[in-house]
């Protein structure tokens, strides 16, 4: 072997498979391979998620035990020193020379992005092309590969935003399943239990309840295997991007005889690309949790709950039944005393809840906004307060007109496919049990609180939030439930 073609073949040994660039703090692992330790892990790992499946010779697919790197610095100190030498990964040592003509390649063709000789410039090929001098051209291509970077950057940056994305989307969605899947199992453990006081509960009631767990986990499976393959599309496309992008700015190194040599395919290959967004995936649940039965149990527990104007935020008008409360357009001069609530919408019930169950359902109706639930008598009244039971607010609420939570923001949205018109609130003081329900969807439910003790006594806690256009005007309402159907 000439020496030409021996140190190509060195110079090919200690470039890195996966980015094609000289080796960057080498590692050898066990199969003998060696890589960058940067581009291996970047194919073996997502950031914040082990890939164990991953762990496997890019090259020959062995099996691979991570913990068994190891550092190669012999061959490092090789890379060094062929790098001094001036020579690159794919560059050769013979092609400065055009080996038809025997002349020096020192001319670039635009239109084909190839380096020629003089004579290959005069040829019928080029004759008709733009063929300039190499170092004519230089900079204007190093400016092209700095745009085409920066566009391969921006992809991968918002290839990195979409792969969070789709990781809080999936983290929120187990979230989601996961509550879902308690509260079928409380709404039937509460049937069971509430229904004992009436009847002994029927086989029946298990089947349903296993029925109901069975339709949710096939839902999170189907679910979970889409996400999974949107989340895999787009790391596959973030390692296409890094091995590019890692090609560009090798290239951008090179004397210029190497950068140009084949540039034009390069570039066109990185402006083309264009990152492919992921498959929309719905993560609304179609699985609720509805109790055939539980409401007309529930409703042999009605309260007969009445608003406090004493409590009333000033804007906020009260019926003279004490049944409706709506937002009105001005303050109302009314006595500072020390329940009322001085900075937000807010109204209480005028009975104190320190033992039994107690079931109300409040009308809605097509409002916007509003805020329903239970609170401790003792709540600062004047003050910022959050709705969270840290605070001692058992409290779910609309926003926006599609935004439904339990609490602050701790919790997450909750997925109701029917927007409730008619809200149900069950408190089960003993059982530490505050409970909503959807009324309007047959009584699904909707949300309950983590089950802790009640620090004292409790009120019905109602917001009609503000009234915005036409759209937050209507009352909310208590509604009765004596005689209903």
């Amino acid at each position: 072997m000439d020496p030409a073609t021996l140190m190509e073949a060195v110079v090919e040994e200690v470039a890195c498979p996966i980015c094609m660039t000289f080796l960057k703090e080498p590692v050898s692992i066990d199969c003998g391979h060696s890589f960058c330790h940067s581009c291996l892990l970047g194919l073996w790992e997502v950031p914040g998620e082990s890939q164990n499946w991953a762990y496997s010779c890019p090259l020959c697919r062995a099996p691979i035990e991570p913990r068994n790197l190891r550092p190669n610095w012999q061959l490092a100190n090789v890379v060094e020193k062929v790098r001094r030498l001036g020579l690159h990964p794919g560059m050769g040592l013979r092609a400065d020379m055009c080996e038809p003509h025997r002349e020096q390649l020192k001319m670039f063709c635009k239109e084909d992005g190839l380096i020629v000789c003089e004579a290959c410039s005069r040829s019928p090929e080029h004759q008709a092309h733009s063929v300039v001098p190499m170092e004519d051209v230089a900079w204007d291509y190093k400016w092209k590969l700095h745009e085409a970077l920066e566009h391969l950057k921006k992809e991968q940056e918002e290839a990195w935003k979409l792969e969070v994305g789709e990781r809080k989307r999936t983290a929120n969605w187990k979230i989601q399943v996961e509550t879902r899947k308690q509260s079928i199992i409380w709404e039937f453990e509460k049937y069971r239990r509430l229904l004992k006081k009436k009847q002994p509960p029927g086989r029946l009631l298990e089947v349903e309840a296993a029925a109901a767990l069975a339709s949710l986990q096939q839902e999170e499976r189907e679910t979970m295997q889409k996400l999974e393959l949107n989340h895999e599309a787009l790391i596959q496309q973030s390692r296409v991007l890094w091995r590019m992008i890692a090609e560009l700015e090798e290239r951008s190194q090179r004397p210029v005889r190497w950068m140009l040599q084949g540039i034009q395919e390069v570039l066109n290959r990185s402006n083309s690309w264009s990152l492919q967004r992921p498959e929309p995936v719905s993560l609304e649940l179609k699985t609720d949790c509805r109790v055939l039965g539980l409401r007309e149990i529930l409703k042999t527990y009605a309260a007969d709950v009445r608003l406090d104007p004493d409590t009333a935020y000033s804007r906020l008008i009260v019926s003279e039944d004490r049944k409706c409360v709506r937002y009105g357009d001005t303050k109302q001069k009314l006595p500072d005393n020390p329940e009322r609530f001085y900075r937000y919408n807010i109204v209480l019930g005028s009975q104190c809840i320190s033992s039994g169950r107690h079931y109300w359902e409040v009308e809605v109706g097509d409002r916007s906004e509003w805020g329903l639930g239970v609170c401790k008598e003792n709540v600062d009244r004047k003050e910022v307060v959050f709705l969270s039971p840290h605070y001692g607010f058992w409290v779910i609420r609309l926003r926006k007109g599609n935004e439904y939570r339990a609490g602050t923001d701790e919790y997450p949205l909750l997925s109701l496919p029917v927007p409730p018109r008619r809200v149900g609130v069950f408190l089960d003081y003993e059982a530490h049990d505050i409970s909503f329900y959807n009324v309007t969807d047959n009584g699904s439910h909707i949300f309950t609180f983590p089950h802790y003790p009640f620090p004292g006594r409790l009120l019905p806690y109602f917001s009609p939030c503000y009234s915005i256009g036409a759209n937050n005007t209507a009352p909310l309402a208590i509604c009765s439930l004596d005689g209903e159907d």
